[in-house]
């Protein structure tokens, strides 16, 4: 089954009908004032080519640091195959109290080329947090795991749900990606004290439940396209050709409640540490 495809959705009725309601879809109309050509490989390599990314592999791993030119010239531009797990860049804003190869500068001289989407609450988030009366766009404000995803054709993020009962953003720049979602619900087959199951090559020793499971969605995602991974949902996603995206995560208030439950039932989660910079010392 295909994601649902909307344009002209009000920010509230996107609240209700899909962030609140666990819906996945997709909106088609959300980039269409982006200056789109300012993220192509050539623009950013011309821009930005000399500068150090974070290489990682399919399942959030980091494997290297090298440039931005580097990475585009050994990468792009190749035929299918070309490595055996091709690698990508996930080149992150801060998210946490540390000296790193941060994209902070990037996203500040990006700022103006895209924006905050119209249908997105930028405010009552408790991650990260907006006080009362305040807001937080995307493209000036810091926001967990915001980051430019640089891919060459057949980099792939395996199958995973995101952190801390979070709802994740994908914007499409350039190329297509291939996505399969799983709904929370199949948590049982798709996930286990392993980890998460890899649903194109199953190890079904560690993984026995995992033909009853069924994806609940497999879609592509195009250019100019905007998906919402709500939280809880386990995705799956490889770039069809050579590929750039935005991506964030966020919480919003009215799911305050969620949040505070995973905390007090995973206290050792690794990532809570990003949990708490984004609450900037605040209790829930």
């Amino acid at each position: 089954m295909k994601v649902q495809r909307i344009d002209n959705i009000k920010e509230q009725e996107f609240i209700d009908k899909y962030l609140l309601a666990n819906v996945p879809v997709i909106v088609t109309d959300g980039m269409k004032d982006w200056k789109v050509d300012k993220f192509g490989p050539q623009q950013l390599d011309q821009a930005f080519g000399h500068y150090e990314v974070q290489i990682y592999d399919d399942l959030f791993e980091l494997q290297t640091i090298d440039t931005l030119h580097s990475y585009l010239l050994d990468n792009f531009n190749k035929p299918a195959g070309n490595t055996h797990k091709p690698l990508y860049i996930r080149w992150y804003t801060k998210l946490k109290e540390v000296d790193f190869f941060w994209a902070d500068e990037v996203f500040e001289k990006l700022s103006d080329s895209w924006a905050h989407p119209y249908f997105i609450p930028n405010d009552n988030l408790v991650i990260p947090y907006t006080p009362e009366g305040g807001t937080a766009n995307v493209n000036e404000a810091y926001y967990p795991y915001r980051g430019l995803f640089i891919s060459c054709k057949g980099a792939r993020t395996r199958l995973h749900k995101d952190p801390f009962n979070s709802n994740a953003v994908l914007c499409q720049f350039y190329g297509e990606k291939e996505m399969l979602l799983y709904a929370p619900d199949q948590q049982p087959y798709v996930m286990n004290e392993h980890g998460f199951v890899d649903p194109k090559n199953p190890d079904l020793q560690k993984f026995p439940q995992f033909n009853k499971a069924r994806p609940t969605y497999e879609d592509v995602l195009a250019p100019g396209e905007i998906v919402l991974f709500p939280a809880g949902w386990f995705h799956d996603v490889t770039c069809a050709g050579d590929s750039i995206s935005i991506t964030w995560n966020f919480v919003h208030h009215a799911e305050k409640e969620q949040l505070s439950e995973f905390i007090r039932l995973n206290p050792e989660d690794s990532q809570l540490e990003i949990v708490q910079f984004f609450l900037q010392g605040r209790k829930l």
